[in-house]
C-alpha cells in the first residue's frame, strides 16, 4: 500500500469518525433542549394552576359541585385545563414524573369530582367518549404511577365521598 492511499484512507477514517463524533454530539443536544422544554413547558402550567385566574375557576368549580349547581351552569375551565395537561402528556412534551408531583393530588380528585358531569355531557354529546379523554388518560396515568409508588390498587387509592367533599370545601377556601 502507498504511503498516498494510506494517508487517503486515515483521512476517510477520521472524517467518518469526526462524523459520528458531530452526530453524537447534536443528538445529546437535542435531547437536552427537549428536556429543557419540557422543564419550561411544565414550570408554565404549574404557575397557571396556581394563577388567580385558575384558583377562582377551582373555588367557582368547587361550589358549584357541593351546591350540585345545573349541568349547563357548570364551568369547563378546570376541566379543559387538565385536557391540555393531558394531551401534552401523552404526546411527550411533559415529563410524567413531574406532571404526577405537581398534578396528581389535584387530577385525581377533580377527576371524581367531575365524573358524573363529564359523563353526563359525553351522553348529551352523542354518546362522544372523546369529551375529556385526555382528562381521563391524564388521571389514568396518575393512578398508574400513584398505585406504583404506593403498592396499592386503584380502588384502593380512589377518594371516598367524605375525601370529595373535604377536598372541595378546601378548593373553595382558596
Amino acid at each position: 500500500m502507498s504511503t498516498q492511499v494510506f494517508w487517503m484512507a486515515l483521512t476517510a477514517m477520521a472524517s467518518w469518525v469526526l462524523a459520528a463524533i458531530t452526530w453524537f454530539l447534536a443528538k445529546s443536544q437535542v435531547r437536552a433542549s427537549k428536556e429543557e422544554l419540557k422543564v419550561r413547558l411544565q414550570t408554565i402550567y404549574e404557575e397557571k394552576f396556581d394563577s388567580a385566574t385558575i384558583i377562582a375557576e377551582r373555588k367557582k368549580l368547587a361550589e358549584q359541585l357541593q351546591a350540585e349547581a345545573a349541568h349547563e351552569e357548570i364551568q369547563e375551565t378546570l376541566m379543559n385545563f387538565f385536557e391540555t395537561v393531558g394531551m401534552l402528556l401523552r404526546r411527550g412534551y411533559l415529563d410524567k414524573e413531574m406532571v404526577w408531583v405537581a398534578f396528581s393530588f389535584y387530577a385525581i380528585r377533580w377527576w371524581s369530582a367531575c365524573k358524573d358531569y363529564i359523563l353526563e355531557e359525553r351522553r348529551l354529546q352523542n354518546s362522544d367518549p372523546t369529551i375529556f379523554e385526555e382528562f381521563e388518560r391524564l388521571v389514568d396515568r396518575m393512578y398508574e404511577i400513584e398505585s406504583e409508588k404506593r403498592h396499592r390498587t386503584r380502588a384502593e387509592l380512589e377518594p371516598s365521598r367524605q375525601d370529595l367533599d373535604r377536598f372541595l370545601s378546601a378548593e373553595r377556601m382558596l
